[in-house]
């Protein structure tokens, strides 16, 4: 029997957290230096989630504090493997069906010879997730109090804010299929309505399928505020921004030519991650 994602995860971070309280009484004592264990759950936009077609990341951490500079103030290093997930997508689903309005030269001259890529029977389908390690590189330090403000200032006695740098090296896995169908041959079909029988006599541009993989190493950056629950736990909300490397695939049909142009970057975007801290 398989167990749903999000049922394993549940059961996870009850294990996790029924250890912990036992990890800290139990815990040696390291001088300066605390560890944390940490889930994070988190959204992205940007060029990422157009890169993605998804908006979501699920990581797991580890960290290690060593105060310094003073009270209340820690350097901290954490090292999480992270996954970023993906799903197909259409992209002939988001284009005006003549939006590849060219001379077609298979169709005689004197008849209809525009080139468009029927909507219904084409397909442009994309998908790109990612996994790796993440090493970020991170100064805390307290909150401010003293506002005057009894309840405020209670609630900002448990907290801190945290800045800092992160490395992350994700392997990215990118898939292509396509399939195209020429809307020439069918002018006098309504585009928005599906239709019915035979696909078009041919296929412009053919059919295909391929992959690409590989990682590279993008730096990034973050920023948020921490709340410690009790001695055990504490929550984390902050911003970051982050990439992986990216694949974008140009289809010959979308510039007169039967093969297709690959291009490689990385794409980036801004997320807001959450993340449950167990303190060992």
């Amino acid at each position: 029997m398989k167990i749903p994602k999000l049922t394993r995860l549940a059961c996870l971070m009850a294990l996790v957290g029924l250890a912990a309280p036992s990890l800290h009484s139990q815990q040696t004592e390291f001088g300066p230096y605390k560890f944390d264990l940490k889930i994070r759950l988190g959204l992205y936009g940007g060029d990422l989630q157009q890169t993605k077609y998804d908006n979501k990341i699920i990581g797991f951490g580890f960290q290690a504090r060593r105060e310094m500079f003073g009270p209340g103030r820690a350097i901290a290093a954490e090292i999480t493997w992270e996954h970023v997930p993906s799903r197909w997508q259409n992209l002939i689903d988001f284009e005006t069906h003549n939006q590849y309005n060219k001379d077609d030269p298979s169709v005689p001259a004197g008849t209809f010879r525009k080139l468009s890529l029927h909507p219904y029977w084409s397909y442009d389908g994309r998908k790109e997730s990612a996994h790796g390690i993440s090493l970020a590189v991170s100064y805390h330090s307290k909150m401010p109090t003293g506002f005057g403000w009894q309840p405020l200032d209670a609630a900002l006695e448990n907290a801190e804010w945290y800045a800092g740098v992160r490395f992350d090296r994700y392997k990215v896995y990118s898939e292509f299929r396509w399939q195209f169908y020429n809307q020439s041959d069918f002018p006098e079909i309504t585009p928005s309505v599906n239709p019915t029988g035979t696909p078009p006599r041919y296929a412009v541009g053919g059919n295909g399928a391929f992959h690409e993989e590989g990682a590279n190493l993008a730096p990034g950056a973050f920023a948020g505020i921490r709340y410690s629950l009790n001695d055990s736990f504490a929550l984390e909300v902050g911003a970051r921004y982050f990439g992986t490397k990216h694949w974008d695939m140009t289809p010959g049909v979308y510039y007169g030519e039967e093969k297709y142009r690959i291009s490689a970057g990385t794409s980036y975007g801004l997320g807001i991650e959450f993340a449950l801290v167990c303190k060992l």
